[in-house]
Order: structure tokens, then sequence, then C-alpha cells
């Protein structure tokens, strides 16, 4: 069985919130505008990505960041609203195809809210990174 490593991007500096220190000035920053302390730990390894439109890196999508990195994306998990945020609230989304990447968007929203095993035997690890506002009726986590 493979193994499977959660990468909460969101969290994985000090909550998803960094405070770096350049050029003698502070600012704050995403964990995943953080890619190159964390791309080691990708390289080489077959990645699943838990994503919808919040998931950037400098305004642009993670998933495609990822890529233009080199990185092995295969399988894209995605919420309500679809993996680029262009489907209605509500609305039923089924496992599709993502025009950009090619990859396959399989859905976490309605009656499946995980992935299923044979979702994940190709894997060897699933980045999470969604932001959340924290309240009870938000369906993303």
């Amino acid at each position: 069985m493979h193994r499977i490593l959660l990468v909460f991007l969101s969290i994985l500096i000090s909550n998803g919130l960094t405070f770096c220190q350049q050029k003698k000035t502070t600012e704050i920053r995403p964990g995943a505008e953080r890619i190159d302390f964390y791309l080691p730990a990708l390289k080489g390894k077959s990645l699943g990505v838990v994503a919808n439109h919040t998931s950037l890196v400098n305004g642009v999508h993670l998933v495609d960041t990822l890529i233009s990195r080199g990185m092995n994306v295969k399988k894209i998990f995605s919420p309500e609203h679809g993996f680029r945020g262009n489907r209605d609230a509500g609305e039923y989304v089924s496992t599709y195809t993502d025009d950009k990447t090619g990859l396959s968007v399989i859905s976490l929203y309605g009656k499946r809210k995980k992935p299923k095993s044979e979702d994940l035997e190709d894997l060897d690890v699933v980045v999470f990174d969604i932001q959340d506002v924290g309240v009870r009726f938000y369906t993303y986590i």
C-alpha cells in the first residue's frame, strides 16, 4: 500500500503565514508562496492536489505553478465550485478533465466528500491548499 503524505500548504509555515525578513522589512506571505521551501519535498513524487480557485502562488494557480516547476501532478481533487471556480454554488460537479492541464479533476462535492482509496493508489503525496473562512456552513473542509 502506498504511503500518502498530506502536505497542508495553508498551514505549513506558521498557520499559512510567515513573517519574512527581507531587505530589512517585514512582510506577510502565505505558506504557498514559499514554494522554494517545500518544493524539494515534492520533487520526484507523484502528486495529487486538493485545490480550488483560491489556491494561488503569486496570482498563478498552484497546480499551474507546480507543473511549470517540473512537478509530477497526476490528479486534482476539487470541492464545490470546481477546480477553477467556474461552477455555481450547489451545482453538481462530476469528475472531469481540466482544459488547461489535461489532468483529471475528481469532484469532492456532493455525496463524495473524500477520495476513494483507488484514487490515491498511484500517488505519493497529496498537497492540500484551500482557503477556509472557518464557519460551519462552509463546504470545503
